[in-house]
């Protein structure tokens, strides 16, 4: 005769135990991925907003200037005036430049801050702002034409 073996009360309530904490770390991993997918998501929107916003923004006025840094090097300045069509304020945005040679081929592609807000209430809808952005080193090959310019990024206030 085979003697049933008799689960001790202490045996029972470990069990139950590990069988607790093995379902609560389920539900707090899935939590936890759920979150972060949330933020993924947010931060997709929030990219997708800003690429929709580049349109606009608008350049105008741009202009080449030549001019000397305090080391007695040539530096050509970027300048125009760029407008808020759009809804929302923005902190701040970053410019594309493309400079070309005689060819019409990309010798540099450059980007920089045209506009940055600090501690300000930002570029408000329908507003203008006038920027100017040095480079003091081109290409030799550049055909000294004002570059193409794209709006890179958008920063909401």
């Amino acid at each position: 005769m085979t003697k049933a073996r008799k689960t001790r009360p202490a045996e029972a309530s470990v069990k139950i135990l590990l069988i607790w904490i093995f379902f609560s770390s389920l539900l707090f991993l899935w939590a936890c991925r759920k979150n972060s997918t949330l933020e993924e998501t947010q931060a997709r929107d929030a990219n997708a907003q800003a690429e929709a916003y580049k349109s606009k923004l608008v350049l105008s006025e741009i202009g080449l200037a030549k001019g000397e840094n305090y080391l007695g090097q040539i530096v050509f300045y970027v300048e125009g005036s760029l407008k808020n069509e759009g809804e929302r304020v923005v902190q701040r945005i970053e410019l594309t430049f493309l400079f070309r040679d005689s060819l019409n081929q990309i010798v540099l592609k450059e980007t920089r801050k045209a506009v940055d807000y600090k501690n300000k209430k930002g570029l408000e809808s329908q507003k203008s702002i006038n920027f100017q952005v040095g480079f003091d080193r081109l290409p030799r090959d550049w055909d000294h034409r004002v570059p193409e310019i794209q709006v890179a990024s958008v920063i909401f206030k």
